[in-house]
């Protein structure tokens, strides 16, 4: 990590999907920083490896795609540490279904699984947020959509329309000191992507890459503290691709 952000000590920050790859690094990253973080998972397994690296971080298993949950996550979550003054959505779930065999429940749980909690999660701490003094919403979508990869149209219909979720809470909530802004990371080497990388894989990045340097679940993460931080306090509504430039 190359920058300190001094606003985040004492602050509670949410992040989503942290079990594990970039909602972890995400999470250690504001841990690092000061920040009183809530993780957030339907792993309770990453989610206990993730938070024991740290006291800061607080565990809290959650099925996202079921919204009473949601909201009771969040009233705990403030309960325990105040208002939440950063929100990371970056729980998801790339799941490959051909749409010719996609049926409705397939279609109506990837969008739930990958674009609805991001929503509804804004909606639970943007009071709390605002009256607090302002914060920040870090969205992550995905490069994938931008490059027509098969067998994923549930998967790019909920990552393009976090962009589309994006720019309106960033017009909605701007007045209100709230800032959304999204990131779009290209191949990231996750624990689930590492047992998979071969040499050809590597080669392959590389080339398609301006940059040939595998990206790491930090790099996304830093990029997630610094929209965040008040280094980026004119920034919002806007999507920064994370891909070593492919896109």
């Amino acid at each position: 990590m190359s920058a300190t952000h001094a606003e985040f000590a004492g602050r509670h920050v949410m992040v989503t999907g942290a079990a594990a790859g970039i909602g972890r690094a995400t999470a250690l990253a504001f841990a690092a920083q000061g920040a009183r973080v809530t993780a957030v998972d339907l792993n309770a397994e990453g989610l206990a490896e993730t938070a024991a690296a740290t006291e800061a971080i607080t565990p809290a298993t959650c099925d996202l795609t079921d919204s009473a949950a949601l909201n009771a996550l969040c009233a705990e979550a403030e309960a325990r540490h105040g208002a939440i003054r950063v929100l990371v959505n970056n729980a998801g779930v790339d799941r490959r279904i051909a749409f010719a065999e996609q049926t409705e429940a397939d279609w109506r749980w990837m969008l739930a699984a990958n674009l609805d909690h991001h929503a509804l999660l804004a909606a639970q701490v943007a009071p709390g947020m605002a009256a607090a003094g302002g914060g920040a919403i870090v969205n992550l979508s995905s490069t994938a959509w931008m490059k027509l990869a098969g067998n994923l149209t549930a998967y790019h219909t909920a990552k393009a329309g976090i962009l589309g979720l994006t720019r309106g809470l960033a017009r909605d909530l701007g007045g209100q000191g709230i800032r959304a802004n999204a990131i779009a990371p290209g191949r990231v080497v996750t624990e689930r992507v590492a047992g998979q990388v071969s040499a050809d894989w590597v080669a392959e990045t590389h080339a398609l890459q301006c940059i040939p340097e595998l990206i790491q679940p930090s790099d996304i993460a830093d990029c997630v503290l610094w929209l965040a931080s008040d280094a980026a306090r004119m920034i919002t509504g806007q999507c920064i691709v994370v891909d070593g430039g492919v896109v």
